[in-house]
């Protein structure tokens, strides 16, 4: 509970300083509050049929793509933003597993 608590606080302080940026007030408030409501249950991982949900999402996504303008905008457009955040320990789940107690997760950095 301590670690959502700063978590929370966290986002809080960011969204405080985003000043007349309503949309990243409105994100960074958003996170604060998952942050601090976050199930305890889903520390064990992505729910089977939430993972199922999204893989089908971006399995239609993909399908739907046929002139491959997302593909081509994820590569030459975005490619620098989502390889930062790819690198970023922050997103990566077995990261939180670990900080959150979850029993398996002392190697998150090997397989980060």
């Amino acid at each position: 509970m301590g670690l959502r608590v700063h978590r929370s606080i966290s986002w809080i302080g960011r969204a405080e300083q985003a000043g007349n940026d309503f949309d990243a007030t409105f994100l960074f408030l958003w996170i604060a509050f998952n942050s601090a409501y976050a199930d305890e249950q889903a520390l064990e991982g992505i729910a089977t049929g939430e993972r199922a949900a999204f893989e089908e999402f971006f399995t239609k996504l993909v399908a739907l793509d046929a002139d491959q303008q997302i593909y081509n905008a994820i590569w030459q457009r975005f490619s620098g933003p989502i390889r930062n955040l790819m690198q970023n320990r922050y997103v990566f789940n077995p990261f939180w597993q670990f900080h959150n107690g979850v029993d398996g997760y002392d190697d998150w950095e090997e397989r980060f």
